[in-house]
């Protein structure tokens, strides 16, 4: 979201002719910026706000492109090592002060087991590559669940330095074509408004594409984003041609620009609004009221230039890198460690963080972008901005240390009402080792991802007693990775062969997923799910075991409408009735899993803050479960092993039970607790196929 503040006159050699002072701009800016604080703050009416990034980049490439053309046309060519001294200066100084301070925040205000996760978060926002980390977090399941970032907006910091390393790269080859060409005006336009067209098209297309196979990198990804910093730049390169447009014309697109600005913070949502996800084409109403608002304000000024050059808003634009760096760690640091989200608090922590943009644009990011050794010095300006991202190491180093938790105040089961007096235990696993306590599935290639439709290999997936000619499956989402340890240990125990195969975010039940990731069907679940009980009905086990999330079936895909809810279910319900029946026709017993019960917060981060497992549980979710409800309905039909009892025994859920860890993140069970569930599944499988429990 960032830019040059300069607004250097273009000389009268450079088809760009005619500089304007652009305090509009920085009133765009500034509106921008509302937008996006307003958003992550929870204000009400901007469900869109995320938007202001979208117009940020325009912004961008509008005017660093201005800059650069000025440059070719007074030079030639462009001076790489003075663009990115610029940058440098421009960039690094504050950016690097507000990672290094918050990675300091995190260590002093967030739970312990915060810091490694956020640690590495930092030191990819340090690399300007953050945007790339968080594309992969959101693509991973199991990643996705974490709770956002301190440092999750650099993602867009990402996108703009990754573009400016190649962009000018590219201006020199084109302003090396337009002196072959003669340097006119048609030559300009072709060469320069040519490849920025051909540049927009394809990112354009390719960021429409991925949206629908693979949308966080369609928002994170710089391709797909490439296509809106473009825009602006083709608005640089068409500075002549509007110019010449009338006043009442550039005050017409003025009010476009507003309307449609307006009308997507209203009406546009980040997970995707009308079953398409973002951006996909809906980016286009965005960058296209950037781009109305940039060339109305192209010439003499007008009423909608007179409003957005008043000095209040030209002000917080002149702030606006400062506060979009500042207002999310500020915010995400604030809320946990105040433990409030109420609008108090967002309130006053915006007011801190305007108050730290104020300060650090005076005292950092001025003072570094004007000082007149590095202006002189290019050479020493990028060293000096290697030396600061180069700092951010250490401090990661320090801030992401933390000792090893495993003692937390548990009251002892035997005890009852008020005389449970809580008492210092020892927890297995350790809260840090808790994170990756799972079964070795997913290293196996037995529990897939999001995109796999190919079956894992039988043999690879059987566990236990591989020869028994008494054979159980575990089939499901993530959760029957779970709770798979507990099936096999039970395998162990009583001579089965037990196979494991899982596959993230797809619900066992015959129904179609919908995936706001995909923005559409999640068909590769259906695809494998169909090829995964084939397999099944072909091996003939005695007992499959069917475990899912809640969250599989949250969404369902019905035609060209996507169901919710108590529909969602109800829908559910039924094809999990189908596949139960399935298996039951093949002659094959079949238990239902409980589904675990979804905690608000990580339970072990509430852990490691507060060392006291009371005040870590949360209220059990009375929301119907689809698996009980396919159970109740087909009553004999098959067993129901209520895997959630043990942690939620009453109306709210334990982080820990006796002295183990139950959660390892906000919804699956920790392999040593999966464990302890052992003897409730051997007793559904045994219920399910008695032959199993013979011969012992």
């Amino acid at each position: 979201m960032t830019m040059v503040a300069e607004q250097r006159a273009i000389p009268a050699q450079t088809p760009a002719t005619r500089p304007w002072r652009r305090d509009d701009v920085q009133g765009l800016r500034a509106i921008a910026v509302t937008t996006v604080v307003a958003y992550h703050a929870g204000m009400p009416f901007v469900p869109g706000g995320f938007v202001g990034v979208d117009l940020f980049f325009v912004l961008s490439g509008f005017l660093i492109t201005q800059l650069l053309l000025h440059e070719i046309a007074a030079t030639g060519t462009v001076s790489l090592r003075q663009f990115w001294a610029r940058r440098a200066r421009r960039i690094i100084p504050v950016s690097a002060l507000v990672l290094v301070t918050t990675m300091l925040a995190v260590r002093v205000f967030m739970s312990p087991l915060d810091r490694k996760p956020i640690g590495t978060d930092v030191l990819w926002a340090a690399l300007f590559s953050g945007n790339w980390r968080f594309a992969q977090q959101q693509t991973d399941y199991l990643a996705s669940d974490r709770d956002p970032s301190p440092v999750l907006h650099y993602w867009s910091l990402g996108v703009e330095e990754q573009f400016y390393l190649v962009w000018p790269l590219l201006l020199v080859v084109l302003a090396i074509l337009w002196r072959r060409g003669g340097r006119g005006r048609q030559a300009y336009a072709m060469t320069f408004g040519g490849a920025f067209v051909a540049v927009i098209a394809a990112s354009l297309a390719y960021g429409i594409h991925t949206t629908g196979t693979n949308q966080p990198y369609a928002f994170f990804g710089t391709p797909a984003r490439a296509w809106q910093l473009a825009t602006g730049a083709l608005v640089a390169v068409a500075v002549p041609a509007i110019l010449r447009l009338s006043g009442r014309a550039r005050a017409s697109l003025g009010a476009a620009g507003v309307t449609l600005f307006a009308l997507s913070v209203w009406l546009l949502d980040e997970s995707g609004t009308g079953g398409i996800g973002y951006p996909s084409w809906l980016a286009i109403a965005p960058t296209l009221a950037g781009v109305l608002l940039v060339v109305s304000g192209t010439g003499p000024y007008s009423r909608l230039n007179r409003l957005l050059s008043i000095r209040p808003l030209t002000y917080v634009g002149d702030l606006s890198f400062s506060i979009y760096l500042w207002h999310w760690p500020v915010l995400v640091i604030g809320m946990a460690a105040l433990d409030s989200r109420s609008l108090p608090v967002r309130l006053g922590l915006v007011a801190f963080a305007l108050a730290l943009s104020g300060a650090s644009h005076r005292l950092v990011e001025e003072p570094a972008r004007r000082a007149r050794l590095l202006v002189r010095r290019p050479a020493l300006s990028i060293a000096i901005g290697a030396a600061l991202v180069a700092a951010v190491i250490p401090v990661v180093a320090y801030a992401s240390q933390s000792e090893t938790i495993d003692h937390v105040l548990v009251a002892p089961e035997h005890q009852s009402g008020d005389q449970r007096v809580p008492v210092s235990r020892h927890i297995t696993p350790s809260l840090e080792a808790a994170a990756t306590d799972a079964g070795p599935y997913k290293e196996l290639g037995c529990h897939v991802g999001f995109k796999q439709v190919a079956l894992p290999d039988w043999d690879a997936c059987t566990f236990g007693d591989r020869q028994s000619d008494k054979k159980v499956v575990v089939l499901g989402d993530s959760i029957g990775g779970a709770i798979a340890p507990a099936v096999v240990a039970a395998g162990k125990e009583h001579g089965w062969a037990v196979t494991v195969w899982a596959k993230s975010r797809c619900p066992m039940a015959d129904v179609t997923k919908h995936d706001p990731q995909l923005s559409g069907a999640y068909t590769a679940c259906d695809s494998f799910r169909d090829a995964a009980l084939r397999a099944v009905e072909e091996r003939h086990p005695d007992v499959v075991v069917l475990a899912m999330s809640r969250l599989s079936t949250g969404e369902l895909a019905v035609g060209n409408d996507v169901a919710k809810g108590r529909e969602a279910v109800e829908l559910a319900t039924h094809g999990l009735e189908r596949t139960v029946e399935r298996l039951r026709a093949a002659g094959i017993g079949v238990v239902l899993s409980d589904s675990p019960n979804r905690a608000p917060f990580f339970p072990t981060s509430c852990l490691a803050r507060t060392r006291d497992a009371a005040r870590c549980t949360f209220a059990l979710d009375r929301q119907p479960s689809v698996m009980a409800a396919a159970a109740q309905a087909m009553p004999g039909e098959l067993t129901f092993v209520k895997a959630n009892a043990t942690a939620c025994p009453g109306s709210s859920c334990l982080p820990v039970v006796g002295d183990v860890v139950v959660y390892r993140d906000k919804l699956h069970f920790t392999k040593t607790f999966a464990l302890t569930l052992m003897d409730r599944f051997a007793a559904g499988i045994e219920h399910a196929a008695p032959a199993l429990g013979r011969g012992r």
